[in-house]
């Protein structure tokens, strides 16, 4: 029938549990998967592959026939069920019940119309999300049902709507009759139809899905998706249907409860395939695909190109002529909300609200189970409004689940937000004491969103109001405890990926790989139970299921508890992975615990409407201030500041001059309140947060500047630079990617073996064609020319190819400079070009190196097709014939064993991308802390090659001639001494420009322990 087209909407977009967390790449000989697409929602549409509008015309007229003028109840009972009908092809659910109701009430009970009456009931039951009732109807239908394939198909129906419910018990009762009717169907000689075995397998296998499901156990389902997938693909029937499309999207929708996003995007993309070549490009399916793979992208943090999608989508959907779009818009409200873009979003949840116009219930279960719809509010303006939801809910989760669920608590912290913006601060205090102790312990036992980057954002919204209602307070334990918050808040998307990648990096410890696998394996069953959990608490009162509830709490009790033993066993065994996987939040004392005299911390946070920053001395009070900051104002501050660093010029004299001003009132807002808890220090640690990940904070001015520029004053190019009071000029900064690093990396061991001093991997070849590329000659001085290294091209709707990366030829005699001054055996310390593969790191023992180098680009989620993670590119398969991957990735980094001083990664523009560049800064640098480093040297822009190799070369050497010199005091005299000393020189010996300009001396973050000799 028809309207079974429209149970795509509740297969794709009813709330379901999810766990996203970094995919698991394949061990493939490549590193990608699929083909480099665009983002643009058009270009993934063939519109030679037209959707059906006769049919929706057809169904139209038949909604528009007047009621027969007849007592005849089987004709009633016909027309009420084909008006039914076609309102489910408009997309008019609401209108497809009423007559289906009608045509219900009239039929009578032998007719052979009652069973689709109901069959089409139950679909649209369940396109409502009401399914309790789409149970009950699919009963009914089955006692009008024979034995056979239909009544199979409705048994399956029925376990996949009590696992949609987390009834594991109704789940397995529907499954045990659907299987017991298989095995009669199956010794039933008289049915000779082919398709029959078909229908049987593939039912069996749905109803054993459904019960897996409910069970939270995603990963056992996983290829019993993909056996149903292969069935209907061989079954000459079903082969070339929608219905293929339809498995691929239940796939999807596994491997992305499973956090495994790259692959459920490939799924996702596959259905959408099959939608347009069986249905039509511009099909209501079709419509629903894309925004199912806008969903799973934006689940990636690609929400520019999710958000394309989900547009792209909705526009199909509703050119389609099909009513209720509300679920679908909520999709696009969400990816909006995710930006932080609270007026758009408020605006299309207004929308969405039209969409469930017909559907009151539909509309408070959605508002009930999803909080961005009151954030909204909040956000923009409506403050009663949003406290009146929050309320609600918080009162409702805490009557089902008690005040110590971590969904209670979400709603609880929202509400006490509300509170805080009423300005009923007592209130909202003593709310969010409650919540955030709950929230924080729950970081690694969380709801169905389980480290997805949606749930982040909320506890970070929670933990943001809490940290401004602090800090509005004031005093000493406000500043301590909003540290904290903040240390909970920031970079979690990176915690999550190596929390995972640390399971797998484990395993060369059996004992310890088990432990952490079994612990893994409960924290995804967790993760999937409490989805259920979620759906069956925010479900109508009709379909509220008691039994099931404490039936889904008993079971979520012993696996926590069991994981809980895990965990605890970890931690004492084996306490380094436990700090990674499971690490808490870092408090002033614990900081204060390891710095050392003469060295203090400076941490930072980006809220929405905010910059928080604190000050912690290595004794005495820390400090904090708020800035009225808010995130894109602070962006467009930053893309100014870097408009002078990162350049794509070919000319000295086109360096434009660096903002002083602006970058002297960034200083004057952030640091110079707080200054007298850090101006003692010689070294200062800073952990920044969002757009601040983007700049060195030694490239701001420490006081109001003097006039300075290119030309200023006359002499040489940039010579007045040397005049500003730069941050570098008063202390030595390092970075850290979290507050709570600096203990980790003050806890490795003094190494004892004697070691090597240098290995590096460098030019890399990313194709064939690249290895007959002359290297580029440096410019002559008297040209003025400036070379920087290419980066590779990425940004919004683009995924480039390994082949298409640029080549990087320089660097390597950069790696050679290096390589004399340490003295480095060329043979066996330097890989470029080929020798420079994945295989090849992968194959030596780093740990004899105490200073590990990667000239190459640096790459970040996205940049290349499938990349889901922070890595380095290596030389191509292709070139290197060793089986390599072509990327490093962190998981892969993770695995490796090192004992070194220093990684430096030259060449990689790490600090680019709208904030993303920090994370992988972050990312990086927490894979190599594991892997066994204490400290990582990386370039924030493409560098320009001859200050590049002059700062690399004289940092080590210094530290070679000095080993008391720590790491930081190093780089801090090679920038001040390339920014001082004499620049090129031309023919007749006459400076021609100085390196003073920030781009030349601040490229360089020392990301790591700062403090030590060499």
């Amino acid at each position: 029938m028809t309207s079974r087209l429209l149970i795509a909407v509740a297969l794709i977009l009813a709330a379901l549990p999810g766990a996203p967390a970094p995919a698991q790449p394949a061990d493939g000989g490549g590193p990608m998967q699929r083909k480099a697409t665009e983002a643009s929602a058009d270009r993934l549409l063939d519109d030679s592959l037209l959707g059906n509008p006769e049919r929706r015309a057809r169904a139209a007229a038949r909604l528009a026939e007047p009621e027969p003028e007849t007592q005849d109840n089987d004709v009633l009972a016909g027309f009420f069920f084909a008006r039914g009908m076609a309102a489910a092809e408009l997309g008019r659910q609401v209108d497809a019940l009423k007559a289906l109701r009608k045509a219900e009430s009239l039929v009578a009970p032998e007719a052979e119309l009652r069973a689709d009456i109901f069959y089409n009931l139950a679909q649209t039951q369940m396109n409502l999300g009401r399914l309790a009732p789409a149970i009950a109807a699919l009963r009914e239908a089955n006692k009008s049902t024979p034995q056979n394939n239909l009544a199979l198909r409705n048994l399956a129906l029925i376990a996949e709507q009590y696992a949609r419910l987390g009834n594991a018990e109704g789940a397995a009762s529907a499954r045990d009759e659907c299987l017991a009717m298989s095995r009669r169907a199956a010794n039933d000689r008289s049915n000779r139809n082919p398709n029959i075995a078909t229908w049987r397998e593939t039912n069996e296998l749905r109803c054993q899905i459904a019960v897996l499901q409910a069970q939270g156990k995603l990963a056992e389902a996983e290829p019993l998706h993909r056996r149903t997938i292969a069935v209907y693909e061989n079954a000459p029937n079903t082969r070339g249907t929608y219905i293929v499309g339809n498995r691929h999207t239940q796939l999807s929708e596994n491997l992305r409860q499973q956090g495994r996003l790259a692959e459920a995007e490939n799924e996702a993309r596959t259905a959408l395939n099959i939608y347009q070549s069986t249905v039509g490009a511009k099909s209501q399916r079709t419509g629903i695909g894309l925004v199912t793979l806008g969903r799973v992208i934006a689940e990636q943090g690609r929400l520019k190109e999710g958000e394309s999608l989900a547009r792209k989508g909705l526009e199909i959907i509703q050119t389609a002529g099909v009513a209720g779009t509300g679920a679908p818009r909520g999709v696009l409200a969400d990816i909006l909300a995710a930006q932080s873009r609270w007026t758009e979003a408020r605006a299309e949840f207004d929308l969405m609200r039209q969409g469930y116009a017909d559907d009151p219930d539909g509309l408070e279960a959605f508002v009930r189970k999803n909080p961005n719809y009151a954030l909204a509010m909040l956000k923009t303006g409506s403050v009663e409004d949003s406290l009146g939801l929050f309320t609600r809910a918080w009162e409702d989760f805490s009557r089902r689940l008690g005040d110590e669920h971590y969904t209670t608590a979400q709603a609880r912290g929202f509400m006490a937000a509300a509170l805080a913006a009423l300005g009923r601060d007592d209130e909202a205090a003593g709310h969010f004491a409650t919540a955030i102790p709950v929230l924080v312990e729950g970081l690694d036992d969380e709801d169905e969103e389980t480290g997805n980057l949606a749930r982040d954002r909320k506890l970070r919204l929670i933990l943001e109001a809490d940290m401004a209602l602090l800090l509005k307070a004031g005093g000493a334990q406000g500043v301590a405890e909003s540290f904290r918050l903040a240390d909970a808040a920031r970079g979690r998307s990176v915690q999550r990926a190596l929390s995972a990648s640390a399971v797998r990096a484990a395993a060369a410890d059996p004992a310890l790989a088990g432990l952490a696998r079994r612990a893994q394996d409960a924290e995804k069953q967790i993760s999937a139970l409490n989805g259920l959990l979620a759906n069956a608490i925010s479900a109508r009162a009709e379909e509220l299921d008691a039994d099931a509830i404490a039936d889904l709490k008993m079971r979520l009790k012993a696996l926590k508890a069991g994981r809980s033993a895990d965990l605890k066993e970890i931690a004492g065994r084996f306490p380094e992975y436990g700090r990674l996987a499971n690490p808490r939040p870092s408090t002033v004392a614990d900081i204060q615990a390891h710095l050392r005299p003469g060295e203090a911390m400076l941490a930072f946070y980006s809220a929405d409407d905010r910059l928080h920053a604190w000050a912690v001395p290595a004794t005495g009070e820390p400090l904090a201030v708020t800035a009225p900051l808010d995130r894109v104002a602070l962006e467009s501050r930053i893309k100014g500041l870097r408009r002078a660093l990162d350049l794509s010029i070919n000319d000295i004299d086109e360096i434009p001059d660096f903002d002083l001003d602006s970058a002297w009132r960034l200083y004057a807002a952030i640091l110079a309140p707080i200054e007298p808890a850090w101006a003692q220090a010689g070294t200062v640690f800073t952990v920044p947060h969002g757009p601040l990940g983007q700049l060195p904070l030694a490239l701001l001015p420490t006081a109001p500047p003097s006039k300075a520029g290119k030309g200023a004053g006359g002499g040489p190019l940039f010579a007045r630079y040397r005049d500003v009071p730069w941050l570098a000029r008063k202390v030595a900064v390092a970075q850290l990617p979290s507050a709570g690093a600096l203990a980790t990396l003050r806890a490795l061991p003094e190494r004892s073996l004697p070691r090597h001093t240098f290995v590096a991997f460098g030019d890399p070849l990313f194709a064939r064609d690249q290895a007959d590329e002359p290297a580029a000659p440096p410019p002559a001085a008297t040209q003025r020319g400036i070379k920087r290294r290419a980066a590779p091209k990425t940004g919004p709707g683009f995924t480039a190819e390994l082949a298409r990366l640029p080549r990087l030829p320089d660097t390597a005699e950069e790696v050679s400079s290096i390589a004399l001054v340490l003295g480095a055996d060329p043979d066996r310390d330097i890989f470029l070009q080929a020798r420079a593969s994945e295989a090849r790191v992968r194959s030596l023992d780093l740990s004899q190196w105490r200073i590990v180098m990667f000239a190459t680009h640096g790459l970040i989620p996205g940049d290349l097709a499938g990349l889901d993670q922070p890595a380095l590119a290596l030389s191509s398969p292709e070139v290197s014939g060793d089986g390599s991957a072509g990327v490093l990735t962190m998981e892969r980094i993770m695995g490796l064993k090192l004992d070194a001083d220093w990684v430096v990664l030259s060449a990689c523009n790490t600090a680019a991308g709208e904030g993303a560049g920090a994370e992988a800064v972050s990312g990086l640098g927490r894979a190599f802390f594991y892997a066994g480093t204490r400290a990582l040297l990386v370039s924030n822009w493409p560098v320009e090659t001859t200050s590049a190799r002059l700062l690399t070369t004289d940092l080590f050497r210094r530290q070679a001639a000095d080993p008391a010199l720590s790491r930081a005091q190093a780089l801090r005299q090679t920038m001040l001494a390339l920014m001082d000393d004499p620049g090129p020189l031309d023919q007749a010996g006459k400076e021609q420009f100085t390196y003073a300009h920030p781009t030349f001396w601040a490229p360089f973050s020392l990301v790591g322990d700062g403090g030590g000799g060499r």
